[in-house]
């Protein structure tokens, strides 16, 4: 279906569940192994953000901006044909989520704490 469409369907995306978060992460490389995704670049890449958000809290919201970013461009990509109503209160939208709304406040805070 992504190869011709360039989109993959929500149903086709690996479910969350209930499981411990390391079995989480070995099922999400699994599934990069299956996509052609699981480089060895990708792979040290996935090694260095889960040590780095062991480190510090100044780490670990930079590895949540980061991986919004690529979700909110990954939605706008698969979403440039909706209507516009349509994709701005999908509950798809990475901007819609509860976690999304909070790194933004807590972003705000640390800028004018910086200043």
């Amino acid at each position: 279906m992504k190869q011709l469409t360039g989109f993959i369907p929500i149903a086709a995306l690996p479910q969350s569940t209930a499981a411990s978060a390391k079995k989480q992460l070995l099922e999400t490389i699994e599934w990069l192994r299956k996509e052609g995704a699981a480089t060895e670049t990708n792979l040290k890449l996935l090694t260095a953000i889960v040590e780095s958000i062991l480190c510090s809290e100044e780490s670990y919201t930079r590895f949540l901006q980061c991986g919004f970013d690529a979700a909110i461009e990954f939605f706008d990509t698969n979403s440039q044909n909706w209507e516009f109503e349509e994709s701005m209160s999908s509950p798809h939208n990475p901007r819609n989520w509860d976690e999304y709304k909070l790194l933004e406040q807590t972003c705000n805070l640390l800028q004018s704490t910086n200043q």
